[in-house]
Formats: C-alpha cells, sequence, structure tokens
C-alpha cells in the first residue's frame, strides 16, 4: 500500500502553483468582469456598473474557490469549470479592444487569463492533481477498512 507523500514537501513543490492559478484567476475576475460590464452593457450608470460588477465578481470567486476546494480534496475534474471561465474571461475582453480601453488594463485583461490557463495545465499542477487523487483514494480506502472492521 502507498504512503501518503510527505506534507513539507509536497506543499513546497505544488503549492506555489496551485496559488499561481488561484490568483490568476482571482485577477483574471479583477479585470474582467468591469471590462466586460463596460463594453457590453454601456447604457449602465456608474453605479450599475459597480453594483453588477460587485456581485457577478463575487458569485465568480465563490466558483473559483469551490472548484480549488474540491481540486484539493481530490478530484481533478474540478479544473474544467476553472477551464471554461478562464476561456470565456479572454473570449469576453478580446472585443473591447473597440472602445479603446486603457492599453495597461486590456494587456492585463488578456494576459492573466492565458496565465491563469497555463497554470492549470502545466506539468506540475497535473502532478498534483494526479497526488490528491492518489491521496484520496487512499483516504477512501482506509475508511472503507474501517467500516469492514
Amino acid at each position: 500500500m502507498k504512503q501518503p507523500p510527505s506534507i513539507n514537501r509536497f506543499l513546497a513543490r505544488y503549492f506555489p502553483v496551485f496559488m499561481g492559478a488561484i490568483f490568476a484567476c482571482i485577477f483574471t475576475l479583477v479585470f474582467a468582469v468591469p471590462a466586460f460590464f463596460d463594453s457590453y452593457a454601456p447604457n449602465l450608470s456608474m453605479a450599475d456598473n459597480v453594483k453588477y460588477s460587485f456581485f457577478v465578481g463575487i458569485a465568480l470567486t465563490l466558483v473559483i474557490v469551490h472548484c480549488n476546494f474540491m481540486i484539493a480534496r481530490g478530484r481533478p475534474q474540478w479544473a474544467q469549470p476553472l477551464v471554461v471561465l478562464l476561456g470565456l474571461c479572454f473570449l469576453g475582453v478580446v472585443p473591447t479592444l473597440n472602445d479603446q480601453p486603457n492599453r495597461l488594463m486590456y494587456a492585463l485583461s488578456l494576459l492573466l487569463p492565458l496565465l491563469g490557463l497555463l497554470l492549470l495545465n502545466s506539468k506540475r499542477h497535473r502532478e498534483m492533481r494526479q497526488k490528491l487523487l492518489e491521496v484520496r483514494q487512499l483516504r477512501d480506502a482506509m475508511v472503507t477498512e474501517r467500516k469492514s472492521r
């Protein structure tokens, strides 16, 4: 039977890429959601734009947190909603160039989802998801063994 990995070595190897992906997703929302409302709902007042951006940002942040929690619990298929979210943010920001946005904001709005996708597809993140799946399987086997006693 395999032994669980050492927690210190595991965190030293995989924690930076895990947190990098989380921060890339969150900062993607910070730049993409307001740009989306500015471009696709130009008739909104500034107060409504801020209000809707805030609530949509909070809801999508909860999705990001839940997906990453499920990944940490050993369910690697929860990376797919993150990929979809980052892809939609990227595709939602690309057409906003016609509105002549701030160049730095536009560049970050395009760069951050690509960085998040790169981190989610990196070898280290995939290894981490596989190791967490193995830990979950060990945990399930231990629970099954205890129940059978």
